[in-house]
């Protein structure tokens, strides 16, 4: 055969066997997206019959307003890019309660697709695959999947930001165009993703000879733009084109608060504590899988006596500079432990960067595949874990931003393990894909039993929610011009929404003390009550939309009871 025909013959099995990866590839995306879709279907009509809670509400009366349609009230001090894309719904003449819901099931499924994507950087299509669908069916997912929150849509924000960031490092620099402007959107999602600046700069840290620092200014520039309109409105709406930042950072600062705050929990180890409930049967089972393949791993290679540092080991760790950056790792680490949870989170978050970077500038020689990609996943989990488990305000849905790195890691401890069992049939390793199989089947099971379960657990919001629409019907009838008059209520957002006007929200008032939120007991007496009483009289308070039992307000008579919902009325 002639030169020129074996270099043809190479050339045509390498388009096929390109066209063959390919092909495969789009079926496992096509079945990620067939499944996931289905998930976030069944999962917000759930959330349509049990209906939207306060925080939804306050993205629903936000996007109004920047619809141009506001009816009076609006917490502008939320971050504004979630409300901001479902005003893109109501501009196109659909207001209803379940845009927020479409809007965050929307977002998700586009976040899994980025997370196939940013997986397959690292992993073949069957792990990569299983990776998203691990992420996407984690108990705590599931359970915050189209209520309408911003949790969901900020991570997939994220993924497709992170995603963008490896390609501009590995591929191309002007992938910087998209990453950073995703990264500024993210931000502006939730405010606490100014936090990725840590694990991305960690990447850019640890993979600096391959970046063009034009390209970087560049799309940075381009971030500067998507939040320049922001900026703007904050300052016609506060006067300061920094308010809500600094509202946000005041509040996540607070190291300190009240044992009565709901979710109140100083316990650092709280997430660590639920993550058997937050990850699921799946989560667990692929940690044991890991864990007992890696020591049957170890017992076989201690048995051939294989256990042994390689050559590039010995020499990278064989020199007196190594020494002294070990000596000052283990320092650092023990400053890290010693002080967790003692001091502002941001002093750990510093601690763990400068640890991170040094273990990586230790280990890089030991010729590690996919070293710098790891320890990226790796600060991305610690950087929200630490913030979380320090900020004494927790909720089990804050660990949704710590989700694809976990979802990442099990993956990687899965097919570390499965290509190092010579288990195959017809040449090829079938470990992983019977276990991918028998996740796969778990995930589903959970999955399908869950969402049945999620609208039974919250018939009490369902009521809540049917009785404050009936309230607000009976309340327009009542007062045809209550418009104009001064209204109170527990639930300020959800009669804003309902009634098509501002009805300000009554903060808790308990044992002398005030609270924005949720307590833990709302038994109240005479001297609670009297408290709600002044309050409502200094703000001139017309009428009162109540939830609070066993309220008695001496200067307000009540005018109607609907369930749970008591409407009072100011004595003239």
């Amino acid at each position: 055969m002639s030169k020129t025909n074996a270099d043809s013959t190479s050339r045509a099995t390498t388009i096929k066997d390109l066209l063959y990866k390919y092909k495969f590839s789009m079926i496992y995306l096509v079945l990620l997206v067939i499944i996931v879709s289905t998930v976030t279907y069944f999962r917000i009509l759930a959330q349509i019959e049990i209906g939207p809670i306060s925080d939804s509400f306050d993205f629903l009366s936000n996007a109004l307003v920047y619809a141009g349609q506001g009816m009076g009230y609006a917490d502008l001090l939320r971050p504004p890019f979630f409300g901001f894309l479902i005003s893109l719904v109501f501009r196109m003449g659909y207001i209803s309660t379940n845009a927020v819901f479409y809007m965050d099931g929307l977002l998700f499924i586009l976040g899994v697709i980025g997370l196939y994507f940013l997986l397959k950087l690292r992993f073949n299509d069957l792990e990569s695959f299983l990776g998203a669908l691990l992420y996407a069916t984690f108990p705590i997912v599931i359970t915050i999947l189209g209520v309408g929150f911003s949790d969901l849509a900020s991570v997939s924000i994220t993924i497709w930001a992170i995603y963008f960031t490896v390609l501009a490092v590995k591929k191309d620099s002007k992938y910087f165009y998209l990453s950073f402007p995703l990264l500024m959107m993210a931000f502006l999602t939730r405010y606490n993703n100014a936090l990725l600046i840590f694990p991305v700069f960690l990447y850019l840290l640890m993979n600096k000879d391959k970046i063009n620092i034009k390209q970087v200014i560049m799309g940075m520039g381009l971030s500067i733009l998507i939040i320049a309109p922001v900026l703007i409105f904050f300052y016609q709406e506060y006067g300061s084109i920094i308010y809500p930042f600094i509202n946000f950072g005041a509040s996540s600062a607070a190291v300190t608060g009240s044992t009565e705050t709901f979710a109140y929990n100083p316990d650092v180890f709280f997430f660590v504590e639920n993550f058997p409930s937050l990850v699921g049967l799946q989560g667990i089972f692929v940690i044991l899988m890991i864990i007992f393949g890696g020591l049957a791993l170890s017992l076989y290679k201690f048995i051939k006596k294989d256990l042994k540092w390689s050559e590039t080991a010995k020499l990278a760790l064989d020199n007196r500079l190594t020494h002294i950056k070990l000596v000052i790792l283990l320092g650092l680490i023990i400053i890290f432990v010693g002080t967790f949870g003692k001091l502002f989170y941001m002093v750990n978050e510093v601690l763990f960067f400068i640890i991170a970077y040094l273990t990586f500038d230790i280990t890089r020689n030991l010729n590690t595949k996919h070293l710098n990609l790891n320890w990226m996943f790796f600060a991305w989990f610690m950087t929200f874990f630490i913030f979380n488990s320090i900020f004494v305000m927790k909720d089990l849905r804050y660990f949704v931003m710590m989700a694809p790195p976990v979802a990442y890691f099990m993956i990687l401890g899965l097919s570390e393990i499965s290509q190092r069992i010579p288990l195959k049939f017809k040449n090829r390793n079938i470990i992983f894909p019977t276990v991918a199989i028998l996740i796969t089947i778990i995930m589903l099971f959970s999955t399908a039993s869950q969402i049945p379960e999620i609208v039974s657990s919250n018939q009490d919001k369902k009521v809540i929610d049917y009785e404050l629409k009936e309230s607000s019907q009976w309340f327009i009838n009542y007062d045809p011009n209550y418009k104009n008059q001064n209204i109170y209520s527990d639930l300020g957002p959800n009669y804003s929404w309902y009634l098509k006007t501002d009805v300000k929200t009554v903060p808790i008032f308990k044992d002398n003390q005030t609270f924005a939120n949720g307590v833990k007991n709302e038994t109240f007496n005479q001297a609670d009550s009297d408290q709600y009483n002044n309050f409502l009289i200094t703000n001139k308070a017309d009428y009162y939309l109540s939830l609070r039992e066993g309220l008695n307000l001496t200067s307000y008579t009540a005018v109607k009871q609907i369930g749970d919902v008591t409407i009072y009325k100011r004595n003239n």
